[in-house]
């Protein structure tokens, strides 16, 4: 991870960023610079188009895709205009670090986003007054696996003791991604790929949330991960082992909620030694084959 950087300008008017030592690490490009907020800082190129670039000069939002962008980040969030072009006028919306879009272009305004006051910003649409629950928004579209700070790693043994659990359980939720259960509570697990070597780090992202999140050891310090996990589990694969009945929609739906455990899932698990179906089928039980601790 690299240092804070200082924004500087040449004497040609142009910006550009060095860090602690005075090397130059972003060149003098910039019409306009702003001071980096959750890793980000919004910038306008020489045909004056806002953007948003991070600490190795990257763009995360490209130049042109807004008329206008917010000066900093708040708690990783930031309003942005864009044109609809078949209304011929601006909406706002609201786009987290990444670039993800929070709140959609549907608003005329949305007033300046205030650390304090994110669930009840005012919004208008033509004249009517409207208040938008930023953080049950930013809640419905998931973690934000980024911009992270590691407070605790702990290995699993050591992360079992500590938060008082003897099992920990990986599980694929409704939304199709890969969870950790450690007693009536979820962790988040960080990559696409099974972690080989397993640890559980306590980490807070961009937007202030603090989460136990299940990675490689190698990646201790990542500040980046990809959130969306994808995993096999079509029908098909279920039809040899039940048929299918009117009733198995219903049990398929309770196996894959991690937060709502059935009778059968346990059997299931008992019948796999800890594992659930999915989690044989997936490969997830191959990967941790000698690493007992894994799995509780």
């Amino acid at each position: 991870m690299i240092s804070e950087l200082n924004i500087c300008q040449d004497y040609d008017g142009l910006f550009g960023a060095n860090n602690e030592k005075g090397d130059m690490v972003i060149p003098f490009l910039y019409k306009e610079m702003y001071p980096f907020s959750c890793g980000l800082s919004m910038v306008r190129n020489q045909k004056y188009e806002y953007g948003y670039i991070n600490q190795y000069n990257q763009q995360v939002v490209p130049f042109g895709k807004y008329l206008w962008c917010d000066c900093k980040f708040v708690c990783g969030y930031a309003r942005v205009l864009k044109f609809d072009f078949f209304e011929r006028k601006s909406r706002w919306g609201i786009i987290n670090t990444k670039g993800n879009i929070i709140v959609p272009f549907e608003y005329d305004k949305i007033w300046t986003l205030k650390e304090g006051h994110l669930h009840e910003i005012k919004a208008f649409k033509g004249d009517e007054e409207l208040k938008i629950n930023l953080v049950l928004l930013a809640t419905k579209s998931g973690i934000l696996f980024d911009g992270l700070s590691y407070i605790a790693t702990y290995s699993v043994e050591e992360f079992k003791s500590k938060f008082h659990c003897t099992q920990i359980y990986v599980k694929k939720g409704k939304d199709n991604k890969l969870y950790f259960c450690y007693g009536c509570n979820i962790g988040f697990v960080a990559q696409k790929k099974i972690p080989q070597t397993p640890v559980i780090s306590i980490v807070v992202n961009n937007a202030g949330k603090v989460f136990p999140l299940l990675h490689d050891k190698e990646d201790i310090g990542k500040t980046s991960f990809e959130e969306d996990i994808k995993i096999n589990t079509s029908k098909q694969q279920y039809k040899k082992y039940c048929h299918k009945t009117s009733f198995w929609d219903y049990e398929n739906e309770k196996m894959n909620d991690y937060d709502n455990w059935s009778d059968p899932y346990r059997d299931e698990q008992a019948y796999y030694d800890g594992w659930n179906r999915e989690d044989v089928e997936s490969g997830l039980t191959d990967a941790y084959e000698n690493d007992l601790s894994a799995r509780g």
